[in-house]
């Protein structure tokens, strides 16, 4: 079978457990938005992981809000309200055999419900810097590359120290922390605040060195939301919109993945993204601002 997953830390350690108890011949990488566009002919031997539904899938398991299934869908495979996809396929298998990522799978269900140390975001260590290092190159076959060796190195060995010392990790991991002052320098040079949301618009941006998501609550720790505008993505045309709350500060209660699922995006409350055309980014981008600090002044 044929898996289609996530990018990200989840949907990679969606693939390692998925490997281990189904016949898996290929692994893709791709992003939400590739899953909706419809574009890609998914056949009943394929499994989607961590990513929106696709009705021509064989198996499906997800845990965004804003993919959940109606009451009474059918589909192989399984939906929960679950901090990771991963912890739903784990749990959704009840096989003994994957218990030995039990350890490792309490670490992906912490990054990805984003429950991340202040400490972390301003320097990476342990699994939260290899999440770092998936999606580093603007060359998205080097990175799917990188991503397989790291799914290789897990099935292995799942001690965090033994993976980040292996020679092809070592190196992007160095890369990052040698990155992330200078990704802090220009998100404070290219955010500013609009009400209480810090936008950042990274448009212009070339060769935007790696950073995380939660870096600038650190930087503008006066904001409940942040709204970032990234550089124009491989689909031409089109700008990759991300919002989400500050996890360090005063919780905010606008229900992010609601927002970006009108978009034709998707997320969590907290969190979420979708594509947006080029042309109209920064209108939309403004129009999702005004909704938060309107949200947030009604409370």
């Amino acid at each position: 079978m044929r898996l289609y997953t996530h990018t990200d830390l989840d949907g990679v350690f969606c693939a390692v457990l998925l490997s281990e108890i189904e016949e898996i011949d290929e692994i893709n990488f791709i992003d939400p938005a590739t899953v909706q566009s419809g574009k890609i002919p998914f056949t009943k031997f394929d499994i989607i992981a961590d990513l929106p539904y696709d009705r021509r899938c064989g198996m499906w398991f997800d845990h965004h809000e804003s993919s959940k299934p109606k009451p009474n869908a059918k589909f192989e495979g399984a939906w929960a309200d679950k901090p990771s996809a991963a912890r739903v396929i784990y749990d959704w298998a009840e096989n003994p055999y994957l218990e030995k990522y039990a350890s490792a799978l309490e670490e992906v269900d912490r990054i990805d419900s984003g429950q991340v140390p202040l400490e972390q975001a301003r320097r990476p260590t342990g699994w939260f810097l290899l999440s770092n290092t998936l999606e580093m190159s603007p060359d998205k076959k080097e990175d799917d590359e990188f991503r397989l060796h790291v799914i290789s190195l897990l099935r292995k060995n799942q001690d965090i120290d033994a993976v980040l010392s292996d020679a092809k990790v070592a190196v992007r991991a160095a890369k990052v922390e040698q990155e992330l002052e200078r990704f802090a320098q220009l998100m404070r040079e290219n955010t500013r605040m609009v009400g209480r949301v810090a936008f950042s618009d990274l448009r212009k941006l070339e060769g935007l060195p790696r950073g995380n998501n939660y870096l600038i609550y650190s930087l503008f720790p006066e904001a409940i939301a942040s709204v970032r505008l990234m550089p124009e993505r491989e689909q031409k045309g089109m700008v990759k919109l991300s919002v989400g709350h500050n996890i360090y500060g005063k919780k905010s209660s606008f229900d992010v993945g609601a927002a970006m699922r009108k978009l034709g995006g998707g997320g969590h409350r907290a969190v979420g993204g979708a594509d947006v055309k080029a042309e109209e980014a920064e209108k939309v981008a403004m129009k999702i601002m005004q909704e938060i600090n309107d949200w947030e002044k009604e409370k």
